[in-house]
């Protein structure tokens, strides 16, 4: 009978030392599991932050291009320094921020790419888009980035239109 309780006792033993074994590997994961949740969530949280105009999203460099193209494309309509004429609306202050606040630079890009310049709707490459588009982030006192706008649609409707 005792060597039955001796082996038993042991047998016990190893079932609970199994059971804490894996209590730990559960709780590891657990762990692990939650600081990675953690670090995703403030990823995320920043890259929200950063898809806004208020944070830099395109160059000087890049509105500069983008002033050449708008002083032959687009200033003939909507005058200079985009400021408004008779024939089309101001891009620049509070007409163009309550026009295109909360929506995002992919809108404004489809709008421009596919109906501007009025008198050759859709003539402006994907470049000179973005270009046109930086012209008037910083006429409307948006700060300046590290990089260039992308032509790219899926990109650009990520990022949304902040009061400046």
């Amino acid at each position: 009978m005792r060597v039955d309780t001796a082996r038993g006792d042991r047998s016990a033993g190893r079932r609970a030392a199994r059971r804490l074994g894996r209590q730990f590997v559960v709780t590891a994961a657990m762990v692990a599991l939650g600081a990675v949740g953690s670090a995703g969530a403030r990823g995320a949280l920043a890259a929200a932050q950063a898809a806004s105009t208020s944070v830099g999203v395109y160059t000087d460099a890049q509105s500069a291009r983008g002033q050449g193209v708008s002083e032959k494309s687009c200033e003939s309509c909507h005058g200079m320094k985009l400021s408004g004429s008779d024939i089309g609306p101001t891009l620049v202050g509070d007409y163009f921020t309550s026009n295109w606040t909360d929506r995002s630079v992919g809108d404004l890009y489809e709008k421009i790419h596919t109906t501007m310049p009025a008198d050759a709707p859709g003539t402006l490459s994907p470049a000179q888009t973005t270009d046109v588009i930086a012209y008037i982030f910083k006429l409307n006192k948006f700060p300046a980035g590290s990089n260039d706008l992308a032509g790219e649609t899926t990109a650009l409707s990520a990022i949304k239109i902040a009061k400046p």
